[in-house]
């Protein structure tokens, strides 16, 4: 184990490691409804690259207490995806559309994580350091792995959002509060967000549905058409 491992989780003897902490509307509107626009860039990705002009800049995260919808575009609408989170079921629809092809996948614990490059974390260790993002008090926590050659994970996230579970569908499921300023790694692709903007209050139940023209496909089948896209970013 690396000597940072080592200290970090030394750490985890000092502060609390995990809270369910409830939430204060500091932004006006229901701290458990509303929307968090991402922006998005690319860590060690060559910015005058022949992809550069087509990646995604931002992404919108619609949520009420029991359903999630992520969604993004590249390549000026070329490419979409929408991942509808259904909390209750465990269930997160899957939607992608590239070049006037639309497919949807329903994907439960184990399809989605075939999805995330990150293994499971070892351990979660929240620091004393705090920050302000998009107008809300975050927190910062590193998860820790114990896989050879795989960096610990910093996140901020804010306890102001009142979302029971809140990423249990993503590689920071021990993460208690609503994701902030992370990253993902997927198909060798690195992608860092960051919360630009919160809206908390009444979202349309709509976007928790179905997106519509989306072919019925198997968890199988959309990430073999992800891996195809993706990696072409990567290259």
């Amino acid at each position: 184990m690396s000597p940072i491992k080592t200290f970090l989780l030394l750490l985890a003897a000092g502060p609390v490691l995990m809270s369910t902490g409830c939430s204060r509307p500091l932004l006006g509107g229901s701290a458990g409804e509303g929307s968090i626009e991402y922006a998005i860039s690319f860590p060690g990705m060559d910015p005058d690259g022949l992809m550069a002009d087509i990646l995604p800049t931002k992404a919108v995260l619609s949520f009420d207490q029991e359903h999630q919808s992520l969604d993004l575009s590249a390549g000026m609408g070329i490419f979409k995806t929408s991942m509808v989170v259904n909390t209750p079921k465990k269930v997160v629809d899957y939607h992608m559309s590239i070049m006037g092809k639309s497919l949807v996948a329903s994907m439960g614990r184990r399809d989605l994580q075939q999805l995330n490059d990150t293994p499971p974390s070892m351990a979660m260790i929240q620091t004393q350091a705090r920050d302000t993002i998009a107008g809300l008090p975050c927190r910062q926590a590193y998860l820790v792995y114990d896989a050879i050659g795989t960096p610990e994970a910093e996140v901020w996230f804010t306890e102001d959002i009142g979302i029971d579970s809140p990423n249990w569908y993503g590689p920071y499921g021990e993460v208690p509060g609503m994701l902030m300023r992370f990253e993902l790694v997927q198909n060798n692709v690195r992608m860092r967000l960051e919360a630009t903007k919160v809206h908390l209050g009444k979202v349309d139940p709509l976007l928790f549905a179905d997106r519509a023209n989306h072919q019925r496909v198997s968890p199988e089948v959309l990430r073999a058409q992800l891996d195809e896209v993706l990696g072409a970013f990567s290259h």
